[in-house]
């Protein structure tokens, strides 16, 4: 084996996790002592393929280590990077290598251990917290950049010192884009004395695809496996923040047609652990990418009433669910549930997205 695959894609090894389990496997992953196996349990628990664990041992018979993440390093790293370059280099590469399955976790099966050589778990290229601080500690420590693992509340996580301090270098939760203030990225220390600090910047690893989370005949995938958004709680209970969940997100539905030139917005209504009140930002664009708003509100209900600038013209809709933790940090950010439609006359034949 000459070293990391970097044609390896990460969207394709993500299929391999939607609708992946068949009728003989359990919808249900026990973890005793805290999730006891259901009464009606079918099927047998498998967190990961072991025949994926030892093709990949296979496969790395006799690598040489220091060479493999000399490797990686030559390739995402560039002459004259600073230490807080070289450490957003190597998160996002990370971010990139490795993804956070909602399902299955790269463990021995006979003891139930987590996999933690930082080479196999990129070979497998799925891990957890604690299997991503494996890898990103191995690779800071191959680019001679100082690093610390850090034990927080339910997490792991870990730091990179440079510039004479320690920074936050969670790969797995925020990538190449870690939490700042002021231009400075900012250490666990301050996280723990400002816990609700980091909860406006993106967790993208947990808004899953649901089709991620359902079995190959369309049931949901269930206990000891993260669910959708909204399942875990903000990153700030990991910093010693009070216990608080995020509204799920929102589903959009095909728009109604209204009177001449309006629709009716739509979209099914999100639930909130622990109750709590929840009100929805819709905005509305003209660009795919969401950059461009031609109007944007924030509404308790369900649904918007809007005229359409343009017929015959498609529309980029944005929804996401707010809750009160804005009243701990105003900036706290909320995945949007995506939507597009034409508004089209209605003899015009085809389906364009309004009803």
């Amino acid at each position: 084996m000459a070293g990391y695959d970097f044609g390896w894609n990460k969207r394709d090894h993500v299929r391999l996790s939607a609708r992946s389990f068949g009728r003989d496997r359990s919808l249900y992953f026990d973890m005793l002592p805290w999730t006891p196996p259901t009464a009606n349990m079918e099927g047998l628990v498998s967190y990961y393929d072991p025949a994926r664990i030892a093709a990949a041992r296979k496969r790395l018979a006799g690598v040489d280590r220091k060479m493999y993440f000399q490797g990686i390093l030559d390739r995402i790293l560039k002459p004259g990077m600073g230490g807080r370059e070289q450490v957003a280099a190597i998160c996002g590469f990370i971010s990139d290598a490795i993804y956070y399955n909602p399902i299955e976790q790269p463990q021995e099966n006979h003891t139930g251990e987590m996999l933690t050589d930082a080479i196999e778990l990129l070979e497998l290229h799925d891990g957890r917290c604690g299997q991503g601080v494996c890898v990103t500690l191995a690779l800071l420590e191959a680019a001679g950049v100082e690093c610390r693992k850090r034990d927080v509340f339910h997490h792991v996580t870990c730091e990179a010192r440079y510039g004479a301090r320690w920074h936050l270098a969670d790969a797995l939760m925020f990538g190449k884009d870690q939490p700042e203030l002021d231009g400075v990225v900012v250490n666990v220390e301050f996280l723990q004395a400002n816990p609700y600090f980091a909860d406006a910047f993106p967790l993208r690893c947990f808004a899953y695809n649901p089709e991620e989370l359902l079995s190959e005949d369309g049931y949901r995938i269930l206990g000891y496996s993260f669910g959708d958004w909204g399942s875990l709680a903000y990153y700030s209970w990991y910093m010693g923040g009070a216990e608080d969940y995020p509204p799920m997100m929102p589903v959009f539905l095909p728009p109604l047609r209204l009177d001449e030139g309006a629709v009716e917005l739509r979209w099914a209504p999100s639930a909130k652990r622990n109750g709590g009140r929840i009100r929805y930002r819709v905005t509305v664009c003209k660009d795919r990418d969401r950059t461009q708003p031609l109007a944007q509100e924030t509404v308790d209900g369900t649904s918007l009433n809007w005229r359409v600038p343009e017929m015959n013209r498609m529309y980029f809709v944005g929804v996401a669910a707010i809750d009160d933790h804005v009243a701990r940090n105003p900036q706290t950010w909320y995945p949007e549930a995506a939507g597009n439609f034409v508004l089209a006359p209605k003899g015009q034949y085809g389906w364009y997205g309004a009803l």
